[in-house]
Parts: structure tokens; sequence; C-alpha cells
């Protein structure tokens, strides 16, 4: 386990990192904004859920390819950005249809939330990035296996977005209710939740790389 000194540093510095604006935060606000706390829960739920995935190849070590493997870098960085691209131009095609609340759409709106938060996170090769420069840090082999130190630090981490997220989600949420009172806007959503998607794409692509 980490020291306590060392834990606090490294609370301190994630929960920093987590308030800077990026692809997940952008996601959630947008989907708060648009189509209230529920459904901007279901995309952090799939955000999270990444770390599933994620914290066993970091702690495997075998996300140390992405700096060794320029080319593989890219390639799931292009397939991250090409599929956030298709979701923005789904959504800016459904802007032009009129827009129904039924349980059926509501259902599928969740399920897409829950999976577009997923390979949002997932499908950004910064992240494993993130997690490989930044976690051994905080880790102090006197302490421990540095694995271990690791797989606790990511763990907390991930918790700690969970929660991030879902303050977000909601105070994303509080100023739906106007929005939902203005039929227009029920359009005018789904063009603003592809806008972001095609953004969060250029993103990704236009972005410099945080670790050389």
């Amino acid at each position: 386990m980490p020291s306590l000194q060392m834990l606090l540093l490294f609370l301190a510095a994630d929960m920093a990192l987590k308030l800077t604006p990026g692809p997940d935060m952008a996601l959630t606000l947008t989907r708060g904004m648009t189509q209230g706390f529920r459904t901007a829960w279901f995309s952090v739920l799939g955000t999270s859920s990444a770390g599933f995935i994620q914290i066993p190849l970091v702690v495997l070590g075998l996300a140390a390819l992405f700096q060794h493997s320029p080319a593989l870098f890219a390639a799931v960085k292009i397939l991250g950005a090409l599929y956030l691209a298709y979701l923005g131009v789904r959504a800016l095609r459904r802007c032009t249809r009129s827009h129904s609340l039924a349980g059926g759409a509501r259902a599928a709106s969740l399920r897409d939330a829950y999976w577009q938060g997923l390979f949002t996170n997932l499908l950004n090769p910064k992240v494993f990035l993130f997690l490989v420069a930044f976690l051994p840090q905080f880790t102090d082999p006197a302490l421990g296996p540095i694995w271990i130190q690791m797989l606790v630090l990511a763990l907390i981490s991930k918790t700690m977005g969970l929660a991030t997220g879902a303050m977000l989600a909601y105070g994303a949420s509080r100023i739906r209710g106007w929005l939902v009172r203005n039929p227009w806007f029920m359009r005018l959503q789904e063009g603003m939740l592809g806008a972001a998607m095609l953004g969060i794409a250029g993103w990704l692509l236009l972005s410099r790389d945080p670790v050389r």
C-alpha cells in the first residue's frame, strides 16, 4: 500500500486532473444538459467500466507497448476518433427527425450512452499513457510490490472518476428543466450531442501526445 502522505498527494493530483476539460467531461456535460441526469449517469458508468480493461493492462505492463510502437498508438487513436465521428454523424442525422420520448427510444438512449462512454474512454490511448506515466510517480519500492501499489492507485482513481462524473452529470442536468420546456430544443439536443462527439473525435486526432 502507498504511504498516507503519498496517497494524499495522489488524491489531490488526480482530482485536479479529473477537473481538467477532456473528452469524458465533454460527453458527460453534454448528456446531462441535453438528456438529463439518468442518461449522463449511464455515460459515466460506461466511462468507468473501461477501467476493467485498462487497469489489468496497465498493471501487467502491456500498455507500455503504446510508448514503443507509434504505429499501434496511431491506429488505436484513429480507430477511436472514427468511432466517435460515426456517433456524431448519427446524432446529427437524428436531429433532423422528430424526437420521441417513448419508452423504447429512452431505453435505446441509455444503452447508447453507456457504450459511448465506454468506447470514448477505452479507445483513447492517452488514458493508457496517462496511467503508465502517472501511477508510478506515487509508488515506493520500499513499501511493497510496485504492481500492487499501482493496482490500488488505479482503483482509487477510477472510483474518484465515477464520483466526479456523477457530480458533473447532476450539475449539468439541473439546467435541463428550462430546456425541456422548450420543444424546439428536443431536436437541437441531438445536434449539440453530434457536434460534441465530432469535436471529441477531432480532439483525439489533433491533440499532442502527452508522453514521448
